[in-house]
């Protein structure tokens, strides 16, 4: 499917906020990976530490191009990225 930058309630094919939230739970970070692409992305997991998050963002995007890795707090803020458009 080529991008489409809408949610996918309305048709589109993102779907953070809308089929998962970008909201770690309490204490933990959560790591977001986004195929630039065809603009599909999913929760890759929630990590005890900020340290474990870093390190996978690290290893799922080395060597590979329109791949990003997004990590959010438990308050579902941005706090680091990883990889290429």
């Amino acid at each position: 499917m080529p991008y489409d930058p809408r949610p996918v309630s309305k048709g589109g094919n993102r779907g953070i906020d809308d089929e998962f939230s970008r909201q770690a739970p309490e204490g933990k970070f959560r790591v977001v990976g986004v195929d630039t692409f065809d603009g599909t992305d999913w929760v890759d997991g929630d990590y005890e530490t900020l340290d474990l998050a870093k390190t996978r963002i690290q290893e799922k995007t080395k060597g590979e191009s329109m791949l990003k890795y997004y990590i959010y707090d438990d308050t579902g803020k941005f706090v680091d990225s990883a990889g290429t458009f």
